[in-house]
């Protein structure tokens, strides 16, 4: 799945992975996610894809091409091997010693989620899935702004039997809101009447002995925390504000870190919210 699907080509790939589709159901559906996309620039981009050998297009039905599916399995498989094996993989991060860390800076709340991402996915395939993932936010923001990511990140920790705690400093309509995407057992989500640490501005990912603390900009995570006093339920103008106000220019800063003993202290914090499942 392309997680945020700009060019009609992007989005013709994003619905073809259910399987096929006629064309003109499959203009419906772009249409609808992708407003003023014309007939013509269907079938342009259509032609197009065909012509690379990314489709095929039979009695009016549209299909992936096998021929291309193979070819980006056998990438993603090296992309697998590469970059969620440890003794391969080149990312700084993963060599620190106990009581080492590192630190990152990025000039917009985008920019640093996705990053934070990157590292988030990494850590979790390269550590022991038997220590559960703990999430602590001031706000689940990301949910909201970056829906499609955020669920991409949660339901592979939760397909691979690996528990998942996300803890929310508020407890605010949007919020609650949230809890709908957690299944109450492997993944599970709990709100707070009282922040668990001071500062609106500061989030921390614990995995394994690894700890992701992220100090985003405070201006604009108290532009959010209004945002989240202002509305009662996530729709349209919620998503746009909130993406409006995570691209703005800002200070942020990432730092990741190797440490038991710290790991150990801040999962003390959670476990008054949250229960094990223990796989059978």
């Amino acid at each position: 799945m392309i997680y945020s699907p700009k060019t009609i080509e992007e989005y013709i790939l994003n619905h073809l992975e259910s399987g096929t589709i006629n064309t003109t159901e499959l203009l419906n559906r772009i249409s609808k996610r992708r407003a003023g996309t014309t007939k013509q620039a269907f079938y342009q981009a259509l032609r197009k894809l065909k012509l690379e050998e990314v489709v095929v297009v039979r009695s009016k039905n549209v299909s992936l091409s096998h021929l291309w599916i193979h070819k980006m399995s056998d990438y993603f498989h090296a992309v697998t091997q590469n970059y969620l094996n440890s003794s391969e993989n080149k990312e700084d991060f993963l060599v620190l010693d106990d009581g080492e860390k590192i630190a990152y800076t990025f000039n917009t709340f985008n920019n640093a989620d996705i990053f934070w991402g990157h590292a988030f996915g990494i850590l979790t395939k390269t550590t022991d899935y038997k220590n559960p993932v703990c999430i602590y936010n001031p706000h689940e923001w990301f949910m909201v702004a970056r829906e499609d990511s955020e669920k991409k990140l949660f339901e592979d920790i939760s397909k691979s039997g690996r528990s998942l705690f996300v803890l929310a400093g508020h407890n605010n309509p949007i919020d609650n809101e949230i809890k709908k995407n957690f299944d109450g057992k492997f993944a599970q989500y709990h709100t707070l009447d009282k922040a668990l640490f001071p500062k609106e501005n500061y989030y921390v990912n614990i995995i394994g002995e690894y700890i992701i603390e992220a100090y985003l900009d405070e201006h604009i995570s108290q532009e959010i925390d209004v945002l989240y006093n202002k509305y009662t339920k996530i729709d349209t103008s919620v998503i746009s504000e909130l993406k409006m106000i995570t691209n703005k220019k800002s200070k942020n800063r990432i730092v990741i870190s190797k440490n038991a003993k710290k790991t150990k202290k801040i999962q003390s914090l959670f476990r008054k919210y949250f229960f094990v499942i223990k796989n059978t």
